[in-house]
């Protein structure tokens, strides 16, 4: 395989990440009419511990540090949208 059939691969995985990214996002979404329905804080700690717990279970162990700092990244942007989705 070639330079030009990896980067055609790449952007077919990009395409599936930015879909799912979108679905996670509307879900983070409802999860925040959820808690200010019962007033629960956007920021859930063991909830967040619990899930890079988990995220580093599921990668390849030369992949879990990167998969663990994308989902640093994941958790924040979701919080950033729960809390505007809150203020509206």
């Amino acid at each position: 395989m070639g330079l030009t059939e990896y980067r055609e691969e790449i952007d077919a995985i990009d395409r599936q990440i930015v879909e799912l990214f979108q679905q996670r996002m509307r879900v983070a979404g409802d999860i925040s009419r959820c808690k200010q329905e019962t007033g629960a804080p956007v920021l859930d700690r063991d909830r967040e511990k619990e899930k890079m717990r988990q995220i580093g279970e599921l990668a390849d162990e030369d992949m879990a540090q990167y998969c663990k700092m994308l989902y640093n990244k994941i958790l924040e942007m979701s919080r950033d949208y729960q809390r505007r989705l809150l203020d509206r």
